[in-house]
């Protein structure tokens, strides 16, 4: 037995070649070990926009689209001059929470959305639906300069929950004739799918004089 175990202990060892670890390229190491700064609002703006990334350091690379798997789909998102808002809401008729957003600002035109969740706890109030419970509200409003001396302004709230839908649109000219006079023209509609009888149209035009 011990002669048949003695090959064993004299036979030398078996060299056992490990595979080298692989490495990234050193321009690529150097990359991932060196993101940008990026604070999350500018990152929610402008992270997918070449031109408004910090400037690559010399020899570094930038792993972008064309680097990554996938093919070489960008995404391109609108400049970073919007505001945002999320505030509570609440008074005797309802509460709940809004998100808005201002989409555009310009000298021309100007747009505002919203978007509120909540629990209304007393119906018809606030451009509400005819029941209580759990809604969801949705508002929009818009202005545009048509002339120099004209704008054109909107202003939608919708409301939907377990009573219906109830809208409310409002539209509105205003034309400065002269300095001192302003005529304005509306044009106003509600509507409640559960209510009939609060369906109306109403219009108006006001001559102004400032004194």
């Amino acid at each position: 037995m011990l002669a048949l175990l003695w090959p064993a202990f004299i036979a030398p060892p078996i060299a056992l070649e490990h595979a080298p670890p692989v490495l990234p390229q050193p321009v690529l190491a150097a990359r991932l070990l060196a993101v940008p700064a990026c604070g999350w609002m500018r990152c929610l703006d402008s992270e997918w926009n070449p031109q408004a990334q910090p400037a690559i350091p010399a020899g570094q690379l930038r792993v972008d689209a064309d680097a990554l798997p996938g093919g070489r789909v960008q995404l391109q998102l609108a400049d970073a001059r919007h505001r945002e808002w999320m505030k509570p809401e609440g008074s005797k008729a309802r509460f709940g929470l809004q998100y808005g957003i201002e989409a555009m600002d310009t000298e021309a035109t100007r747009l505002k959305l919203a978007v509120d969740t909540g629990w209304r706890l007393q119906a018809y109030a606030e451009d509400g639906i005819a029941g209580t419970g759990p809604v969801l509200r949705g508002r929009m409003e818009w202005q545009q300069a048509l002339w120099p001396n004209a704008r054109l302004s909107q202003v939608t709230r919708v409301e939907t929950g377990q009573r219906g839908t109830y809208l409310r649109n409002s539209v509105q000219l205003q034309w400065t004739l002269r300095p001192a006079w302003t005529l304005d023209s509306g044009l106003e509609l509600r509507r409640d799918s559960d209510v009939r009888s609060r369906n109306q149209t109403d219009a108006n035009l006001t001559l102004r004089y400032a004194f």
